[in-house]
């Protein structure tokens, strides 16, 4: 399993750190859930964690 340094709220805050448009913010949440179901279609669903975060 591949571990992140970043927790998902250590990534959020940055995220609407950097990012004060509600689209942007919404764009990189948009990101997070399709990343995470990639990890699940293609077989690396024991990774999504770390798919979502980075």
């Amino acid at each position: 399993m591949m571990k992140s340094k970043v927790t998902r709220e250590e990534a959020l805050e940055l995220l609407k750190t950097y990012n004060k448009e509600p689209f942007h913010i919404q764009h990189g949440l948009t990101v997070e859930k399709v990343m995470r179901w990639y990890a699940r279609e293609l077989g690396y669903g024991d990774e999504e964690e770390y798919w979502g975060r980075t």
